[in-house]
Order: structure tokens, then C-alpha cells, then sequence
């Protein structure tokens, strides 16, 4: 039989129990102290996230490490510096605690912040506008000057002389495809090659290019492409895979890019030579660097980000399949 004095034990044992059950699993007693979450705001220069899909795995990663929440913003019309400059006023009156973008047009930003229009942290994205320094902008950026040099020397190690070297883009060059242009001319203007340099949109304007390659009399032309956008060099690439009588026309196709599209018609071998960047590492940082921006902490120059040659053998590289293909 149980006494009294047990009974009274018994009682405290289960009180002790059950304030340990609370304290462990519920915030009845002591309430856990919420961590701080910053809003960030990514605003692209594009109307579509095909070309940004690892840099959103990054940039998704370091939301969860960080606490952030991030919000990722394309345009209406692809290179519309209108649209972007309200899309980026908009989030900031929405609450963003830091921007993350990748100008349309550098000055039209400049401004933006040289007027105090934008009043939160801003990352810039491959951008030329210089760091203030102060916790107010930073940069993350690839060295695409470099890259085209890189590229430009490859090109004159793996293609014979004699051949017409065709530079091809979009309509509208942005500051990347141009940078990308320079370093490329650096190399190839000295070799004394024959530079043409080309201009297209859409499907039947990149069909009416390869098609006048070929030659008079059926001859075939053997020349080489340098697209300067990943957009035109897809879409010259895919011509190229669905016809032989293209492919025929073209000795070397080079470029840049690291969307799943390209990497096929490079695994194929439609595509010689290509140019890729560590999107994930920059996407991963652009939001570490918001989030400490945004904390009035003053983030660390990291320079250029990491880019690399590849061809198609490099695609089974450890090195590279991670780079290429992250996991989330």
C-alpha cells in the first residue's frame, strides 16, 4: 500500500516530468527567440530564368543557411531598363531588405543610386559600377574579358588558319557579351584571321546566317562560330544538330553558357568548345553578401569568380559535374 509520503513523491516526479515535456517540445514556458529574417530581392535582366538555373540553387542554399527569403524577378520584355528600374523600386517598397541585380543598363542604375532613389544595400551582378565601399553596393562578378581571351586562344589552337571567324549575337549586346567580344578580339585580331561579325533574332534569322555560310556551287565553308550569348550560340547550335547539310557549313562552334540545353549539343559534339561559370558559388554568394549588407556588416572583396574551357570529354570530370550539375 501506497503511504502518503509516496503519493507525494509520486506527484513531484510527474510535475517534473511534465515541465521537462514542456520546456523540450513547446514555447509555453520559455519562448525560443525567433532569428531574424532578411527579404532579398533578385532582378534579372532577362524575361526568363533559363540561364540563371544553378545560380537559383545557390542562391536558394544560402537562403536556408541564412535565413533569408528570397524573391527571384524576371522582366516583362528582355532587356527593358524601364521595367527593371520599377520592379526594383517596387521591392524595395515592398519591404526587400537588399537587391541583388543584374543591370540592363549600368548608368540607369548608377543613377539609381547616385540620387538615393534606391535606398537599400544593392549587389551587383557582373557589373563595371564600382563598389562604394561604405555597406551600400557590392559586386559579384566573372572576368569575361578573360574568358574571351581564353576562349580566342583555343580557338587558334584548334582551328587551321585560312578560315572566316563569324562573331554572332543578339540585337542588343549587353555589357557581359561585350566584354566577352573584347577579350576574344584581343586574340583573334593579331592572328591576322578574317573576323565577320553577325547579328540575329529568332529562329529564322539564325537559319538565314547558317544557310548563308555554305559556299556557291555546294562547296562547303568549313567556318568557324564564337557566339557571344548563350541564347544565339543555342540556337545555332540546335540548327546544327537537326540538319547535316548545316552542320556541314561549320567547322568549330565555341562559346558560352552552362544551361542544360547547351551542355547537350556539347556533349554531342555540336558544339566544340565552351565557356562556364560557377553559378552556383555566385548565386550562393550574391545572397550571403545581401544578407550582410543588409546586417551593416561590410562583406570582403572576392574578386573575379571562378570560370573555366571545357569540351566535350571535360563533361565526366568530377571537377566539373559538380559545378555543372550541383546538387540542391
Amino acid at each position: 500500500m501506497i503511504t502518503g509520503k509516496e503519493k507525494v513523491l509520486w506527484i513531484l516526479y510527474g510535475t517534473v516530468l511534465l515541465v521537462l515535456f514542456l520546456l523540450s517540445s513547446t514555447d509555453l514556458i520559455i519562448k525560443e527567440k525567433e532569428g531574424e529574417i532578411y527579404s532579398v530581392s533578385v532582378v534579372v535582366e532577362k524575361t526568363a530564368d533559363d540561364d540563371y538555373v544553378n545560380f537559383r540553387k545557390g542562391a536558394e542554399r544560402a537562403a536556408i543557411e541564412l535565413n533569408a527569403d528570397v524573391s527571384f524577378i524576371t522582366l516583362y520584355e528582355e532587356g527593358n531598363q524601364k521595367q527593371q528600374t520599377e520592379l526594383l523600386l517596387r521591392e524595395q517598397q515592398d519591404g526587400s531588405r537588399a537587391l541583388i541585380v543584374s543591370p540592363v543598363d549600368q548608368e540607369a542604375v548608377a543613377r539609381l543610386l547616385s540620387e538615393k532613389r534606391v535606398t537599400v544595400p544593392m549587389v551587383l551582378l557582373n557589373s563595371e559600377i564600382p563598389s562604394t565601399g561604405d555597406g551600400a553596393t557590392a559586386r559579384i562578378a566573372f572576368d569575361y574579358y578573360a574568358m574571351g581571351r581564353q576562349l580566342g586562344e583555343q580557338v587558334l589552337t584548334e582551328q587551321p588558319p585560312g578560315q572566316m571567324v563569324y562573331l554572332i549575337g543578339g540585337q542588343v549586346a549587353d555589357m557581359v557579351s561585350q566584354r566577352f567580344l573584347d577579350g576574344i578580339l584581343s586574340v583573334i585580331v593579331p592572328s591576322g584571321r578574317c573576323l565577320v561579325s553577325r547579328q540575329q533574332k529568332g529562329k529564322e534569322g539564325w537559319k538565314a546566317f547558317v544557310e548563308g555560310l555554305g559556299r556557291p556551287g555546294g562547296q562547303v565553308a568549313g567556318e568557324v562560330v564564337i557566339a557571344l550569348d548563350p541564347g544565339s550560340l543555342a540556337e545555332v547550335a540546335q540548327l546544327l544538330a537537326e540538319d547535316p547539310a548545316h552542320a556541314s557549313y561549320v567547322d568549330g562552334l565555341y562559346g558560352r553558357g552552362t544551361t542544360v540545353r547547351i551542355l547537350n549539343y556539347l556533349d554531342k559534339g555540336v558544339i566544340n568548345g565552351l565557356c562556364i561559370t560557377d553559378d552556383f558559388s555566385a548565386g550562393y554568394l550574391s545572397v550571403k553578401t545581401a544578407v550582410e549588407l543588409s546586417g551593416n556588416q561590410v562583406p570582403a572583396d572576392m574578386g573575379y569568380l571562378e570560370s573555366h574551357y571545357i569540351k566535350k570529354e571535360d563533361l565526366r570530370k568530377e571537377d566539373y559535374e559538380k559545378l555543372l550539375y550541383p546538387i540542391e
